[in-house]
């Protein structure tokens, strides 16, 4: 007997091809409802997920809605891709937009950031083999830059081995090249024809996936009323949680009389900050891991921790969480959640929290200090911003004595990294650490309140928002001008002090800010959240770009007295 869905199916079922995704991406056939949120993805989310396509790992369903003829429903590009045509797409992205928003950019060089892969990481040029998918470390494999080209550690230098994702296509062409200089290589064993062979085996393991991957893709026929979209897109956003690792042990440990969800039920309620900081339980024990084996991967949390660990370890490593987001919070101006730089950078900090306690109080001064400085240091450096879990691991081994102590060697951040001006000048708001780092260290020193002029407390923080300093709608006007979302042009701004700027130029609100809380005040105000507000200020003369130069300036001063790093300042721009 025929059932009814067999005989009337919803949807659609058909894999498609990733480079077919994007040619269709390119081409505006494929868009997106004007209703889906923006692109929020970071870079070492997009790194994930190409790693996972490469090792021909499920990555989710698609969903897409087709468009029929006469059907009008709002519509836009993919973030990067060309702005929509006259002509409507023919599929709509219900479900999927940040998977295929960070292939499309990562395949065709769009966005904020470039993709490479490290083509050595996939071989082991001794026994002349392709490694297997276990034992290749994707975190050290792919890596990005920005699109901006920039000095210091973190715009590595491109070596002939790395591999820009956006010329996979061209990938015999480039191994041409890499061949010659392998063959010019004393220290590799490998002849140019060797090495083709090798790295062309590579190739078709790890490469192909690249273009070849099929996406499983669910499609609703146009006929689909809006009331059946509607219903499907609200299910898919509102239930379902993916099974993580917390939840593999919860059940693991279970029989050894230890229930995860119910000491993590035990700790939130201990701990208010674990729940308004939204802590994930599963970094709790990436913290124990730390501790009992040096690591946080998640290989290691999985095949290492023992129940036995957690009894021994977990009321400690929630408490240090609490501990270090106290802290944070005090001293760090770390307000909420929203502002923290790196939800990542609290586990090993939480680790080793208990190192400092039994400290005398000047000892334990000194140790918290230097646990600010490693805050700050790794925030400015955006040390996690890659490879969070081994840079964790990392950290961790080296935290431990040096807070205490100062002995031993401090973290890669506070004496291996280096900050540079150009990296602080081009920063918009979507490079979230730098951002709310910028926040944070605005608040710490005491930032005031526009309307006020109290000093920024952390109840007034949470009440403020960051707007422009100079505003977006004024900068459109300017021809040529820098963008409007360069994380200088930020500051936090208390909505009537929000509601004088409006779309004014500055010199024009400045003046009605003059007239309403006094000229001593507002410089002071100014003042307190790095901003110049001298006669021949950038501020007041609406010169955006030498208002971004004075900011940056005092800015820099800020970085290096809360990390104790002296900033590089050539080619700020």
């Amino acid at each position: 007997m025929t059932s009814a869905y067999e005989s009337d199916p919803i949807f659609q079922t058909n894999p498609l091809q990733v480079l077919n995704i994007v040619t269709r991406i390119q081409s505006q056939e494929i868009a997106l409802p004007d209703f889906q949120r923006d692109f929020v993805w970071d870079s070492t989310r997009t790194a994930e997920l190409l790693g996972s396509i490469m090792s021909r790992y499920p990555v989710g369903t698609l969903l897409f809605w087709e468009q029929g003829e006469g059907q009008a429903f709002a519509s836009r590009s993919f973030d990067g891709a060309p702005s929509a045509s006259v002509k409507p797409p023919s599929v709509l992205v219900l479900d999927g937009q940040q998977r295929l928003t960070s292939l499309y950019q990562a395949l065709t060089g769009s966005g904020d950031e470039r993709y490479f892969i490290k083509v050595d990481e996939f071989v082991d040029i001794p026994s002349r083999s392709v490694r297997e998918v276990p034992d290749v470390d994707f975190e050290q494999a792919i890596f990005s830059m920005p699109a901006i080209a920039r000095t210091g550690r973190r715009a590595q230098s491109l070596k002939p081995s790395h591999l820009p994702i956006a010329e996979v296509h061209q990938f015999d062409d480039w191994l041409d090249d890499y061949a010659d200089t392998i063959e010019n290589d004393p220290a590799i064993p490998l002849t140019a024809k060797e090495a083709k062979s090798l790295y062309r085996e590579m190739r078709d393991k790890y490469i192909s996936p690249l273009k070849t991957y099929g996406l499983p893709v669910l499609t609703l026929p146009s006929s689909t009323s809006m009331d059946a979209v509607c219903t499907i897109f609200e299910t898919l956003n509102r239930t379902g949680k993916p099974l993580g690792p917390f939840e593999l042990l919860t059940a693991r440990f279970f029989p050894q009389g230890v229930n995860l969800r119910d000491l993590w039920d035990e700790a939130e309620a201990n701990h208010k900050a674990l729940k308004e900081f939204r802590i994930d339980p599963y970094n709790v024990l990436q913290a124990i891991c730390l501790r009992v084996r040096g690591s946080a991967q998640r290989s290691d949390v999985l095949k290492k921790l023992t129940g036995d660990d957690i009894k021994a370890h977990w009321e400690s490593a929630t408490s240090g969480f609490a501990g270090v987001i106290d802290m944070l919070q005090s001293d760090c101006g770390v307000t909420s959640q929203k502002w923290l730089p790196y939800g990542m950078l609290l586990t090993p900090m939480a680790a080793v929290w208990d190192k400092q306690k039994d400290l005398k109080p000047l000892e334990r001064s000194h140790a918290l200090r230097r646990l600010q400085q490693f805050f700050w240091a790794s925030t400015f450096t955006t040390n996690y911003d890659q490879g969070a879990n081994s840079q964790m691991g990392a950290d961790y081994s080296r935290l431990a004595q040096w807070i205490t102590g100062g002995k031993g060697e401090a973290p890669e951040a506070i004496d291996e990294l280096h900050i540079n001006a150009a990296t602080l000048r081009s920063a918009t708001v979507r490079r979230k650490a730098l951002y709310s780092g910028l926040i944070c260290l605005l608040v710490k020193n005491k930032a005031a309140d526009f309307h006020t002029g109290q000093s920024m407390t952390n109840s007034r923080a949470l009440e403020a928002e960051s707007h422009h300093i100079f505003p977006k709608a004024h900068l459109a006007k300017q021809q040529g001008t820098e963008s409007s979302e360069l994380m200088l042009n930020r500051s936090l701004i208390d909505g009537e002090t929000n509601r004088i700027i409006a779309s004014h130029a500055p010199s024009v609100y400045m003046e009605k800010m003059k007239t309403t809380f006094g000229e001593q005040r507002l410089t002071d105000v100014l003042a307190s959240h790095a901003i110049a507000s001298q006669q021949a200020s950038g501020l007041l003369n609406d010169d955006y770009t030498k208002f971004l130069d004075e900011r940056l300036e005092i800015v820099i001063q800020l970085v290096e007295e809360a990390t104790g790093k002296i900033i590089q300042r050539e080619a700020a721009r």
